[in-house]
């Protein structure tokens, strides 16, 4: 692998391409046609869906508002019964059938809807519609049957009576159970990543409706799901034998990866485990008790009744209609709590050992208030009222019922704890516990002083014993379990309040510190940075300098001869161009940084590199995007002869004649007038410009300091500067081989040209030097890059590249006159340069949104809220450059 970077051969673009003089929205309009015709099944279903759905919906209103205008309410309205008259059996049958396309409400319509259209366009574009259609079927009917039967088993051994028990449950099914097949017999056609991703979010769903609802359908969407996957994977294996598909070397091991994600969707399951339990039309699943353990209701014993013993309730927050402030409180500390769990399941995610530990104590907390109150708490009633053995006997199912879960979790995350390596600095650690504590004990004395002060504002006489006993309900989401009813109730409105706040502000400190515990943070080392400055004199590309910049952080190979400068944001490991150091190291150092990234639970994005490293990076299973395009200038072939060159000749002749010379020089070398001058051309052009300077791979003033930059300005006979460009090394074992234009400023009132002539003398000299010097030469001159100029000029990108790209043609088509990446890019091609195409390349297709907003944070750091008006102002659609017509 070569640090300089050649002229790249010239690729025929596809077919599919779209002409290279179409704008954006051109282009993109063709690829929005092309994924209609091969995604076209998903959004006809979702249409047909909400249509059948709100047809319905009006039909049942006429009927209710004509027959029983008496009765109309949401729920009827949205509930689907059979007809007076019909068989029980044929009503449920054709109940059943309807439930397949029918919801239960607006809501429930969207997120349905939205399921419709991802499915079922992720399938048609593998399977074809055909095989779509024949798997969602299979899937369904298959799934339907041994769902059913499943039930009718365990309804026969639990009750011992016939499949006939199941008709007097109360389920149905959904278009999930429609269509769940097909999406799972198209991942066996997918990559493994993808794979994996389809399987594990969509098993999530399946099961935590499954476990916390326990409504029949359910053990049917899963059946559906499992017929759908062994289609799949017979099919798969089928095409295999005759295409014999290659697979692309994957980078990671998957054991980390999987074992992370795994533990991850369980944690996230139980977090939504409350929300499930309360408005689930049934409360008959495995984990329907362990769910209203976690959800917080308490305080009404008639409504625990309710909840935990009828499993035809449509719901417990549809029954709670006369506990509004209750209720509030309820869901409120709820939604904290499944909050909270989601951020460390995010963390587990993202494979913190902090985030692992914090799991564990929580679940053991579960388990232990869980003892507490199956056992101990009875224990102790026991004395005063003893207990027969039939309520034993269901206090232990419900003890094995709210603490298995958590101890089944606990054992999976200690097992597995090898698997959880990213440490948390102690720092971060200290602060939040002493957060936590310190929120711990001032609202539990709050609540018990306010208790003692006002004990007749609870029913029986608040006694200190009694507060006590009570305080873990204001924190803890314990819900129903018989023994735990409260023993005192409240009966004013300030005791209402003060039993809630303690949770609400404990559960706010506790999200706070999560979210600074489990975020992603790298430490800035002095040290790493000073060994990648050296590193960089060994060898790179014509970027490769500025990783030695602020804000980098640097990833080392085991030798400590190449190094990688990143960046972290939104999960993002985001790339300063390729490896630098030893070039011997650096397709090893690609694939290494991709391991170190997946440890991290790090996806990465390795921005601006060049042809070499991309094709290295795609026989790693990445895809790439072009991002841009560097000009190259050969200094030992420069001239500016014919008419092509007859702008730059005329800049040069006139800043002559004007009485301008250039000075090559260093900015600390500079005479202090000069360094004066500079600073404040470069605070003017930043006065004049409502959006903030640009970081990341464009410099400023502060990259100017660096002793190997070299400073080129323009200066008149009366001792002004007009203008000044810098030039970073590009080297090779200490010797420099090329330089790269960075900084490029001059005044509002410079003469017309002045940057034309101050690049052209930099050319001049360095073919001045080749002349004499041969040897010491450098071998090119970068222009630098203009972000998204350029695109597709150069490249045949893959088809299913070319919506992005032609997105980016968007982008910069209206960021244009804010930065003026086309202007600069047409500036540049006056010098008549080799153009070199430079690229984004990810393994994840999924992270390219993140991708996206960790490019955007690293290019404008410091954009503000107050500058995002004066933003949108200046991004107003671009004229047509008169350049491109001329190309």
């Amino acid at each position: 692998m070569t640090q300089t970077q050649q002229p790249p051969q010239k690729t025929p673009r596809q077919a599919s391409k779209p002409a290279p003089h179409q704008t954006g929205w051109s282009a993109l309009n063709i690829d929005m046609r092309g994924w209609w015709t091969k995604h076209w099944t998903g959004p006809v279903a979702a249409i047909v869906l909400v249509v059948l759905n709100i047809s319905v919906w009006i039909w049942q209103l006429t009927h209710h508002v004509i027959r029983r205008p008496q009765d109309m309410t949401m729920l009827r309205m949205f509930h689907h019964t059979a007809e007076p008259g019909q068989s029980g059996t044929f009503a449920h049958f054709l109940k059943l059938l309807w439930s397949l396309v029918l919801v239960r409400g607006p809501f429930a319509l969207v997120l349905y809807a939205i399921a419709v259209l991802v499915i079922v366009s992720t399938a048609q574009a593998v399977l074809g519609v055909a095989r779509t259609l024949a798997t969602s079927l299979l899937g369904a009917v298959a799934g339907s049957t041994l769902g059913l039967g499943l039930c009718a088993i365990i309804t026969n051994l639990l009750d011992a009576e016939s499949w006939h028990a199941v008709q007097r449950l109360p389920f149905s099914l959904s278009p999930l159970t429609l269509f769940i097949g097909a999406l799972m017999a198209a991942s066996a056609f997918e990559s493994l990543l993808w794979k994996r991703r389809i399987r594990l979010i969509g098993y999530a769903f399946v099961l935590a409706g499954l476990l916390f609802s326990g409504n029949p359908g359910d053990y049917c969407t899963l059946a559906a799901a499992l017929v759908g996957q062994a289609v799949g994977t017979l099919m798969a294996r089928r095409r295999g034998q005759t295409e014999q598909p290659l697979e692309h070397e994957q980078w990671w091991h998957g054991t980390d990866y999987e074992a992370r994600r795994l533990i991850a969707a369980i944690q996230l399951i139980f977090a939504f485990g409350p929300i499930l339990a309360l408005v689930s039309s049934s409360h008959d699943g495995p984990l329907s008790t362990f769910g209203f353990f976690l959800s917080g209701l308490v305080g009404d014993e008639e409504l625990a009744d309710v909840c935990a013993d009828n499993m035809r309730a449509n719901s417990c927050v549809a029954m709670a209609k006369h506990y509004h402030f209750a209720m509030t409180g309820v869901w409120t500390r709820t939604i904290l709590l499944v909050v909270a769990l989601s951020i460390l399941a995010w963390g587990l995610y993202r494979g913190r050992k902090l985030a692992a530990r914090v799991s564990i104590v929580l679940n053991g907390l579960t388990v232990a208030l869980s003892l507490i109150y199956c056992v101990v708490f009875p224990l102790l009633d026991s004395a005063i009222m003893p207990i027969d053995a039939e309520l034993w006997i269901a206090l232990l199912q419900l003890l094995v019922a709210t603490a298995l879960p958590s101890v089944v979790l606990v054992v999976a995350i200690a097992v597995n704890m090898d698997h959880f390596s990213v440490l948390t600095a102690r720092s971060r650690i200290r602060r939040g516990v002493g957060a936590i504590a310190v929120t711990l004990l001032a609202t539990a004395g709050g609540f018990l002083t306010f208790g003692m002060l006002n004990r007749d504002a609870y029913t029986p006489r608040a006694t200190f014993g009694m507060l006590l006993r009570d305080l873990p309900h204001r924190y803890l989401p314990m819900g129903l379990i018989g023994s735990s009813r409260l023993h005192m109730h409240s009966t004013t409105v300030a005791s209402m309040v003060i039993n809630q706040l303690p949770g609400l502000v404990f559960w706010i400190v506790v999200l706070v510190v999560f979210l600074l515990w489990f975020r992603d943070s790298v430490a800035l080392n002095a040290a790493d940075r000073e060994h990648a400055s050296t590193l960089v004199e060994r060898g790179g590309e014509s970027m490769s300098f500025m990783t030695t910049w602020e804000d980098n952080h640097y990833w080392f190979s085991p030798s400590g001869r190449s190094a990688i400068a990143y960046r972290v944001s939104h999960g993002v490991a985001l790339t300063v161009t390729g490896p630098f150091g030893d070039p011997g190291e650096f397709d090893t150092s690609l694939r290494e940084f991709m391991r170190f990234c997946e440890r991290n639970s790090w996806s990465p994005a390795f921005y601006a590199v060049h042809d070499n490293a991309r094709e290295t990076l795609e026989s790693l299973g990445c895809s790439s995007i072009q991002v841009g395009t560097e000009m190259l200038v050969i200094p030992s072939t420069w001239q500016t002869r014919g008419k092509k060159w007859q702008d730059i000749r005329t800049a040069i002749n006139k800043a002559r004649r004007s009485g301008l010379t250039d000075v090559l020089t260093t900015f600390n070398e500079a005479p202090w007038e000069v360094r004066e001058q500079i600073i404040g051309i470069s605070e003017q052009w930043a006065e004049l410009k409502s959006l903030p300077e640009m970081k990341f791979t464009l410099g400023g003033i502060e990259e100017l300091r660096d002793p190997r930059v070299m400073l080129l300005y323009a200066i008149d006979a009366d001792g002004v500067v007009q203008g000044a460009t810098s030039w970073l090394p590009t080297y090779r074992d200490g010797k420099v081989i090329g330089w790269t234009l960075d900084f490029m400023r001059h005044r509002t009132d410079s003469p017309n040209g002045i940057m034309e002539f101050l690049i052209a003398r930099m050319a001049e000299r360095l073919h001045e030097q080749c002349v004499e010097e041969p040897d010491q030469a450098p071998q090119f001159m970068s222009l630098s890059a203009a972000p998204l100029a350029g695109i597709g000029d150069n490249t045949a990108d893959p088809e299913d590249i070319a919506v992005i790209e032609h997105a980016l043609q968007i982008v910069a088509d209206t960021l244009e006159p804010a930065y003026g990446f086309k202007s600069l890019y047409f500036f540049k091609r006056k010098f008549q340069p080799t153009p070199s195409p430079i690229y984004i390349c990810y393994p994840d297709a999924a992270a390219l949104p993140r991708i996206g907003l960790a490019v955007l944070s690293a290019y404008l750091p410091g954009l503000k809220a107050s500058q995002i008006p004066d933003m949108l102002k200046s991004l107003r659609p671009a004229p047509q450059a008169k350049e491109q017509e001329h190309q």
